[in-house]
């Protein structure tokens, strides 16, 4: 019981490191990240993604090595197929939210969805390469040992991971966003369980790199055919 409450306390030390490091180079990088210069802002956003993944790959990368090393064919399936259920879960989540709210859309994706506009360069380096593996770090990798079942690993993750993605609603006070804790907690919850089957942390980078890949080429194609 002790080694699960430490690793657990691990994964959320992992959450703390993330935050604190986003707010320090979004202070620091704040005027550059957005410059009037698209390329020196698409310099800088990715550059802060790499501080942050260079960061978390010291503390994991016994994890990162392993896992690549171990990381056999068939986990791509895996991948597919918890991606397949979790997407077509996360489709009904909305449908059945936008009831309530009159919207599928959270703010949290309508601010990827600017970003995708304004920088699609950066947007498609940070949202489909190096933010998939920094969030199944962040969200996933510590707290592995901290659970016995794959379901609970899968639930709190999940949780943890939805948390993050309404965490405007904090800002907003919009608290109809909190709604949304399901559609993106049932897809995390299905990363986690990918992770959790295979053991091994880029199998659920591969579904949640392929989830962004197929959301952003498919915006970038409307907003293409937009004008």
């Amino acid at each position: 019981m002790e080694i699960k409450v430490l690793e657990f306390l691990k994964g959320l030390g992992t959450i703390v490191l993330y935050l604190v490091l986003s707010i320090m180079l979004s202070y620091f990088f704040s005027d550059l990240a957005y410059h009037d210069n698209v390329v020196i802002a698409t310099i800088f956003q990715i550059l802060s993604y790499i501080i942050i993944l260079l960061v978390l790959g010291i503390l994991y990368r016994k994890r990162l090595m392993q896992d690549f090393k171990n990381f056999k064919k068939e986990y791509v399936g895996t991948a597919l197929k918890n991606w397949i259920i979790g997407i077509g879960a996360m489709m009904i989540a909305n449908i059945i939210i936008s009831n309530f709210v009159g919207s599928s859309v959270s703010v949290n994706e309508n601010i990827n969805r600017n970003l995708i506009s304004l920088y699609p360069v950066s947007s498609v380096v940070s949202m489909v390469i190096l933010g998939p593996l920094v969030e199944e770090l962040t969200f996933r990798a510590g707290f592995k040992k901290a659970f016995s079942k794959w379901y609970t690993f899968a639930l709190v993750t999940g949780l943890i991971f939805a948390t993050a993605h309404v965490q405007t609603v904090f800002v907003t006070k919009d608290w109809l966003e909190l709604l949304y804790l399901l559609p993106y907690g049932t897809l995390g919850f299905f990363f986690g369980k990918a992770f959790y089957e295979t053991d091994n942390i880029y199998t659920s980078y591969l579904a949640h790199a392929f989830h962004n890949g197929i959301c952003v080429m498919v915006l970038i194609i409307l907003y293409t055919l937009g004008g």
